[in-house]
């Protein structure tokens, strides 16, 4: 991934998106405000609603796109997925952790801070997807629920597929206990090196790779799977990180082109 200067705010991209001329993604960098004020989009984590209404105009602005055209989720770590279209109601979003369109001029995004934002686009049939997998989603394999109801509803096959792991919690920074453990062995198998044991029941968790698989389960060649190999809690000046007691949230976020 790269840092770049979009429209007044600092925006990380993937590099395999920047060649795609149809959409147009990001993930927003905590620093784009002065350091008294960081650029967070969550409304349920900040007590300042207008401040966060701030920020969204902001980058819908940044985006080229109405504030109405933004769509965020109120995430829960489960599995619900919302197919976004021009007539979609914000209040219908509640309780989700996946959104899909094929709908040029909508950006569907997905708010972070330790958890893994995945955006995908489905070049065939110019749609795109914009998912939130925490453990507990990964476990439930949201992403390839949300891949499965893009090829029911667009026609998406793994082939035409492109995707970007977003910045989230590495296995390096990221241990989890034995219900964790437990639930990841009967999802993922025990061959797959998703788990480092640490001792006590206790083990260093890969989601990067948890997800890349269901990708590649799907059809998705590894060659168009990036990852972006930024930890939040390792980069925390970039992202926010619950890790690191933060309560602030990035975004990460995708849109076909008018």
């Amino acid at each position: 991934m790269k840092k770049l200067p979009i429209n007044g705010l600092h925006l990380w991209q993937f590099e395999n998106f920047t060649k795609e001329e149809s959409i147009r993604h990001f993930v927003t960098d905590r620093s784009s405000h002065s350091e008294e004020r960081e650029f967070t989009l969550s409304l349920s984590s900040s007590p300042d609603k207008s401040f966060i209404h701030e920020n969204r105009s902001r980058l819908a602005s940044a985006l080229g796109i109405e504030n109405g055209n933004l769509f965020f989720p109120s995430q829960v770590h489960k599995t619900k997925i919302v197919h976004v279209t021009q007539s979609t109601a914000k209040e219908s979003l509640v309780e989700t952790d996946a959104l899909i369109t094929n709908e040029a001029g909508i950006c569907i995004a997905v708010m972070s801070a330790d958890c893994v934002p995945i955006l995908v686009y489905d070049k065939k049939n110019n749609a795109v997807g914009a998912i939130h997998s925490g453990w507990r989603g990964t476990v439930a394999k949201i992403l390839e629920k949300t891949l499965h109801e893009m090829q029911r509803l667009f026609g998406t096959k793994g082939e035409h597929v492109y995707a970007g792991i977003g910045p989230s919690v590495s296995q390096e920074s990221y241990e989890v206990g034995e219900e964790v453990v437990q639930e990841v062995r009967q999802a993922f198998g025990h061959e797959n090196e998703l788990l480092i044991p640490t001792g006590s029941n206790k083990a260093k968790l890969d989601l990067w790779k948890a997800n890349k698989l269901q990708l590649m389960e799907f059809g998705v060649s590894a060659s168009r799977i990036e990852v972006s190999d930024l930890c939040t809690v390792r980069n925390n000046n970039h992202f926010f990180s619950a890790r690191k007691g933060d309560t602030g949230r990035f975004a990460a976020g995708i849109m076909v082109k008018n």
